[in-house]
């Protein structure tokens, strides 16, 4: 007998006649509904996530910054580089747990370690996983996918705006280090 998942239960709830509307039908067969409401609204939880994750490296960015101006010391850019991509990394790896637990508390996948597993390869695009969600379920995978596709592309595009400002910073520290002027007058 087939176990009914929470989702499924939320899906006997909807209307049953939803699919008869004329164009709905094909509609939701290539994208079901309750993957589209489910995986859109998990979706918009990790990019809330991310801006706020993003949010914080910025800050933290923006504080060392004038910390490390003012001792002068280019080694610390370089380990506040280190940090920035450490942050970066930790806001993939939450994402991914949020994921995980989507799945799980769903009743999609059981075992936390599976859940992971798929929700890490497909996050990432990898996909090369042997594991399926259940039939009624797999346009969910792309979903995931693409959460992965637009948080890793704003996290490049943070994390050049980030190399660009260490640069500049390097820039102002061998401008006071050489002792030509203020570190704040380096381009």
């Amino acid at each position: 007998m087939a176990r009914t998942t929470v989702l499924d239960q939320a899906l006997q709830r909807l209307p049953q006649d939803i699919d008869r509307i004329p164009g709905i039908a094909s509609l939701t067969d290539a994208l079901p509904i309750a993957d589209v409401l489910f995986g859109g609204a998990m979706l918009l939880v990790v990019v809330i996530v991310h801006a706020v994750g993003i949010k914080l490296a910025t800050n933290y960015i923006r504080r060392r910054s004038a910390v490390i101006l003012t001792s002068r010391s280019s080694w610390r850019v370089d380990v506040m580089f280190g940090v920035s991509i450490s942050m970066l990394l930790a806001l993939h790896i939450v994402e991914t747990l949020i994921w995980t637990a989507a799945l799980v508390y769903s009743g999609l996948i059981d075992d936390w370690r599976a859940a992971g597993f798929f929700a890490a390869n497909t996050y990432t695009t990898i996909g090369y996983g042997s594991f399926l969600l259940p039939p009624k379920w797999e346009m969910l995978a792309p979903i995931i996918a693409i959460s992965g596709l637009f948080t890793f592309g704003w996290t490049g595009s943070v994390l050049v705006g980030f190399v660009s400002s260490m640069n500049v910073l390097r820039e102002k520290i061998d401008v006071a280090m050489q002792g030509r002027g203020n570190p704040d007058e380096a381009q």
